[in-house]
């Protein structure tokens, strides 16, 4: 009996000890999954390959920054998205800065193209901006990925490296660079190029509009005096019939013609020295 119960219990004795080796097999294979997500990461390749680079600073962490990021993530857009975002910018920026300024200058009701064109290339200006900065953001990850040597810093600018890319890394950060980052710095290019072209052609054509509104003295829009006029010695007149200002006392024509000619304003509100002179308080209700 004896025997029987030491042969039992040295029986048992690996049933007990099987804890220890079921610990280190699990922990092994929760282990797996870590650095299998690390090398998914880095593109499927050994993460020691890189271990000399700070994780922040390779070039394949930073473009998966740019993808994530709220902003620079425009450029990875489908187009349809990309261009709902930026025409998004330019309404806010149009509805709350560009048009509220332009306001000061141009009447909405009586010069709707020159206030719309005046709102829309401020509002534009803010759109190009915010392509410039998304593209310099992906044109620098773009360059670290197809160079063969990239700079790093293990702490600090004192204490900058230089890194030599194995050639499994190389490889591999020159297909991203090729097919995920050069189609998003085109399509950026192509957006700043459009938005100058469009710049230029609004700017181009508000002038021309100034131009041809403006008043003798090169002014336009609120003040501007109204045209054709006669600038005389005592006094300015509106309507080519009449020659001298004498002619309002005694011709009830010569006075209907001016009436009619000054559009029901005082005359002295057309020219911006008289008003001045008179005060200008009355002329605020006529002007556009």
């Amino acid at each position: 009996m004896q025997c029987l119960g030491r042969a039992t219990r040295s029986l048992a004795l690996p049933a007990r000890g099987r804890g220890p080796v079921l610990r280190r097999v699990v922990a092994v294979a929760r282990a797996k999954p870590e650095k299998s997500t690390d090398q998914a990461l880095q593109g499927g390749l050994d993460p020691y390959l890189e271990v000399a680079v700070p994780k922040d600073q390779r070039p394949v962490n930073q473009l998966a920054e740019l993808k994530a990021d709220p902003l620079y993530s425009w450029g990875a857009l489908e187009q349809g998205d990309y261009v709902k975002r930026l025409a998004g910018v330019w309404s806010f920026f149009f509805a709350f800065i560009g048009g509220p300024i332009a306001y000061q200058t141009f009447e909405p009701v009586d010069q709707p193209l020159e206030w719309f064109l005046s709102g829309t290339t401020g509002a534009l200006v803010v759109v190009a901006v915010v392509v410039i900065r998304i593209y310099l953001g992906w044109s620098y990850v773009g360059d670290r990925l197809l160079s063969a040597a990239v700079p790093y810093e293990e702490t600090g600018w004192y204490d900058g490296e230089m890194f030599v890319k194995p050639p499994e890394v190389l490889m591999r950060d020159r297909l991203l660079g090729t097919y995920e980052v050069k189609p998003v710095l085109s399509k950026l290019r192509s957006t700043l190029v459009g938005s100058a072209g469009v710049l230029l052609a609004t700017a181009v054509l508000l002038f021309g509009l100034i131009k041809a509104g403006s008043d003798a003295d090169g002014m336009y829009g609120r003040g501007a005096a109204r045209v054709p006029r006669q600038i005389l010695t005592d006094g300015v007149l509106y309507s080519s019939r009449v020659t001298d200002l004498s002619q309002l006392a005694t011709d009830d024509d010569a006075a209907a013609a001016e009436a009619e000619a000054q559009g029901g304003v005082p005359g002295y509100c057309g020219d911006r020295a008289l008003r001045a002179y008179a005060g200008g308080q009355y002329c605020q209700k006529f002007d556009r």
